[in-house]
């Protein structure tokens, strides 16, 4: 499971959230509007890491209609070389804008089946990040799960917490849309980085 981990720090965060643990906090309906898509996060981006060799573990694609695909190393199997790579199916990557900050997001369920997670979640449940974009740098901001099942608990955001083995899901109930978005612990303070890579000339 700790490639949900590197999706939920690089995006599709998308980065380790727990070693071979989950966690993941929804919201059961996105909490602001989208908005139009922006051709300029069309692209091919490759995560960054303070070690070069595990530069690109994850890539975002990004088309000019806002369509994603994950492309990520899964850990090798016995006898293999090198660890493959899993490709995903494309989903529809939508955006926002909140005060100075932009969001982006993505079907709830999706996101999960990428690693082969089972906890249920609703059709209308999406997974969202913060982002920002200079240039061909591109950042992305996950939440904080831990702290987010901490205020649900206290009754600081409306929510559920499901914890289940290593594992850990957070509910965020839309009634507090958008300014559950501006919870100080919502959002991890390190941000994931990729990089957009060039085109291919012929």
């Amino acid at each position: 499971m700790n490639n949900l981990a590197v999706f939920g720090r690089a995006l599709l965060a998308g980065a380790a959230l727990l070693l071979g643990a989950c966690q993941m906090t929804t919201f059961d309906a996105a909490p602001l509007a989208a908005g139009p898509c922006d051709p300029a996060l069309a692209g091919h981006w490759l995560s960054q890491d303070e070690d070069p060799a595990k530069n690109g573990e994850v890539a975002l694609h990004v088309d000019a209609a806002c369509a994603l695909v994950l492309d990520m190393a899964v850990n090798a199997e016995p006898g293999q070389a090198a660890p493959a790579r899993r490709r995903s199916q494309p989903t529809p990557l939508h955006l926002g804008q909140h005060g100075l900050y932009r969001y982006a997001w993505v079907d709830a369920r999706w996101a999960l089946a990428q690693f082969e997670a089972d906890q249920p979640i609703p059709g209308n449940d999406v997974y969202l990040l913060r982002i920002a974009r200079d240039g061909d740098r591109l950042t992305l901001w996950t939440t904080n799960d831990k702290a987010v099942a901490h205020a649900i608990i206290d009754g600081e955001l409306s929510g559920e917490v499901v914890s289940r083995n290593r594992d850990l899901f957070n509910r965020l109930a839309g009634n507090e849309a958008p300014a559950v978005l501006d919870h100080p612990a919502l959002f991890n303070a390190d941000p994931v980085q990729f990089l957009r890579q060039p085109e291919a000339r012929p």
